[in-house]
Order: structure tokens, then C-alpha cells, then sequence
């Protein structure tokens, strides 16, 4: 899979909307789309031309994949094992476990979506109807919804 595809991947995986940027770091090189200019000073490579067995390399190998700078959003991805099967090739992605509800796009990176969840716990704080509106009267940061990610990581296109 290359690691513009493990992108699309992973913002399914979080109910993402895909509109901000993102990047994959790794030993000293960073990843991104052909269409943005680096976020940091490092030379930036094409996510389309490079797959996840050319970064990591073995077991317990990781990258930092970074999205939406404002928020700044970061997740340490690390190759947990590889179960070699002929049969198997992308598209199959699949979620096979998580906990709670991924948040919500442009809730302020961690510390923004916390507030959030403290806030939506408690219907007489000042800001409870302004947030629950922004949010949604469904959406419920305890609900992880297994079958959702994986019916949508379906329809991700190598």
C-alpha cells in the first residue's frame, strides 16, 4: 500500500473529511502530496510513490503521520507484525479494534477535543448548547462504530 492510500485509510478510519494537510515522516524524510510545499525543512517526497514496506522496514519500525497542522493532529504508526498471505492484497484494509468515537474535524487538535468531550458531559456548562450544536445531536464520543469504518474503508481505491 503506498502511503497516500494508508492516508485515505486513516481518515476513514477517524471519520475525517480529508481537507486539510498531512504529512508522513520518517528516519529523517518526510512524505506528502505532490501538491503541498513541506511543513517543516525537510525535502518532502510523493506519498503516491512510496509504499509502507520502503519506510518500514522490519517490526517495531514506525512513522509519524501528521494531519492538519493547526490542530495538529499525531499519530505514531508502528508495524506491529507482518502476516504474509499470497492471497491478501489491497483493497483489504480493514479495522479490526478500537475505542471511543474519532473527534471531530477542527476540534482543536488533543487538547481542543477534550474540552469538547468535558463540555459535552455536562449540559449546564455556558458552552454545552453551542457545541452540541457543532457537533451534532448524534455524535456521542463514546460510540466506535466497527462496522461503519469498515464498510466505508471499502470503498478507498488503490
Amino acid at each position: 500500500m503506498r502511503l497516500g492510500t494508508l492516508h485515505a485509510v486513516l481518515q476513514v478510519a477517524f471519520g475525517w473529511n480529508d481537507c486539510h494537510l498531512h504529512q508522513f515522516e520518517a528516519g529523517g524524510k518526510v512524505w506528502g502530496s505532490s501538491e503541498m510545499e513541506p511543513y517543516d525543512e525537510l525535502p518532502m517526497g510523493d506519498e503516491d510513490k512510496v509504499t509502507i514496506g520502503q519506510v518500514l522496514r522490519g517490526v517495531g519500525g514506525s512513522l509519524l503521520y501528521t494531519y492538519d497542522f493547526g490542530d495538529d493532529w499525531r499519530h505514531k504508526l508502528t508495524l506491529e507484525r507482518v502476516i504474509p498471505d499470497p492471497a491478501v492484497v489491497f483493497p483489504d484494509a480493514s479495522c479490526l479494534t478500537g475505542k471511543r468515537g474519532s473527534p471531530q474535524e477542527d476540534s482543536g487538535g488533543p487538547w481542543g477535543y477534550g474540552e469538547l468531550v468535558a463540555i459535552l458531559k455536562d449540559p449546564s456548562h455556558e458552552e454545552y448548547s453551542e457545541r452540541r450544536e457543532w457537533t451534532g445531536e448524534d455524535f456521542d464520543p463514546e460510540r466506535f462504530d466497527l462496522i461503519g469504518i469498515n464498510s466505508n474503508l471499502k470503498t478507498i481505491e488503490a
